[in-house]
């Protein structure tokens, strides 16, 4: 690796980090600015916006891979990545629109024209942001992706903290979810290099470029759906509750998950290519660090008994949740990262499909869950939490039995 290269990834990773940072910074100017009777409707709103870019960001993996795969050929060019983005956009941005009457006024109860519109735009514009930041990847132009991730993310900070100056946060809220999704027509405005990569090839003509693309959106939206998409979830199925109560779970809910969740997510690649190296001791292989991470969320749901709530009070006005609660929420996030692991063991051992469906079997599981139960809502989500992963993990462990004794 060149020294270029090497100064170009410590800057995505540096990227990452205030990428990261900057985020939940913007959680906690909510929080503060809009206590927890209000909170649950910017968090909803986050969730969803977050969701729907999780999904297309199948798109940006697909493109880098093919335009990394066109640059090493010397293969025909083949389909445009960007085209394909401006299509895959406008399809996700009328889906939102059309759908919209089903979802808008109990998701977006105030505001709901602007909510509806900002978010169909934001993502149409965010499908072209991921087919840039695929192009720049596959082309190892990593100084140009790790702009783009700052830029974005600090767009939504100063947006955010505007918001909260002026007095406007849930409106202001709004916008600064989605303003980051204009990023790339800045770069592109500014940037030669940037404007070079959209028109930079894929290695496979129209057809099977698109079917891959679609072939990646749906394995986005398996772990989408359960991960930054949860709030969407239970804000469908508990939307008569009090919203203070509501907020607070909600706030809890992600404050639990990040410490297990971030890491995971951030180095997931990594993760794939350690169960990649040790196929040869298969199924044991995923045991040891399921187990770490279990004990990890143990730990952690100690220390969010005793010190949780004290902390979750200081992020706004009224975010009472008992440590009891943060516990159970706490250990759940475990199941979860070991979801997290068990995907990237199935991925590593060539079992795509069984890592959709296992995916897609906990995230049925733990909404089917959170509208059965006959408990509180705060009950049903830590239940919830607990069980639906451990139904996708023992769906990955099974195809990795079934994949070693085929062997």
């Amino acid at each position: 690796m060149t020294t270029a290269a090497r100064s170009g990834l410590s800057g995505v990773a540096g990227a990452t980090v205030f990428s990261a940072a900057s985020g939940y910074l913007v959680l906690f100017i909510a929080a503060r600015s809009l206590g927890a009777e209000r909170y649950d409707v910017f968090a909803v709103y986050w969730s969803a916006f977050f969701a729907l870019t999780g999904i297309v960001n199948g798109l940006m993996h697909e493109s880098t891979r093919a335009v990394h795969a066109a640059l090493g050929s010397e293969r025909p060019g083949g389909a445009r990545p960007a085209i394909v983005a401006t299509v895959v956009g406008a399809a996700v941005a009328l889906a939102v629109l059309l759908s919209a009457p089903a979802w808008a006024e109990r998701l977006v109860p105030e505001h709901t024209g602007v909510g509806v519109g900002l978010l169909a735009a934001a993502i149409a514009s965010f499908t072209l942001q991921a087919a840039l930041s695929g192009a720049l990847s596959g082309a190892g132009r990593w100084g140009l992706y790790g702009a783009l991730l700052t830029i974005d993310a600090a767009l939504r900070l100063v947006v955010a903290l505007a918001a909260a100056l002026l007095g406007l946060p849930e409106i202001g809220l709004l916008v600064a979810t989605v303003c980051g999704s204009l990023t790339w027509l800045l770069l592109v405005a500014l940037s030669p290099a940037c404007r070079d990569a959209l028109r930079l090839r894929a290695d496979v003509a129209l057809r099977p470029f698109l079917s891959r693309v679609l072939q990646a959106m749906v394995a986005a939206s398996a772990t989408a759906a359960l991960v930054v998409g949860f709030p969407v979830l239970l804000k469908a199925t508990a939307a008569a509750e009090d919203p203070r109560v509501l907020g607070g779970l909600i706030l809890a809910v992600t404050l639990t998950r990040a410490p297990l969740l971030v890491p995971l997510t951030s180095f997931q690649n990594a993760i794939v290519v350690y169960f990649a190296d040790r196929r040869g001791a298969r199924s044991r292989a995923l045991a040891l660090p399921v187990a770490a991470v279990l004990g990890i969320a143990a730990l952690g749901a100690a220390a969010a008994w005793l010190v949780g709530p004290p902390i979750l009070a200081f992020m706004g006005e009224g975010f009472d949740v008992p440590g009891v609660h943060l516990a159970g929420l706490t250990l759940a996030s475990g199941t979860t990262a070991a979801l997290f692991l068990s995907g990237a063991a199935a991925l590593a051992h060539d079992r795509h499909g069984a890592y959709v469906l296992g995916w897609w079997a906990a995230t049925i599981a733990t909404l089917a869950l959170l509208m059965l139960l006959p408990l509180d809502v705060t009950a049903r989500t830590i239940v919830a939490l607990l069980a639906g992963p451990l139904l996708g993990l023992a769906w990955h462990a099974v195809a990795i039995a079934q994949r070693d004794g085929n062997r």
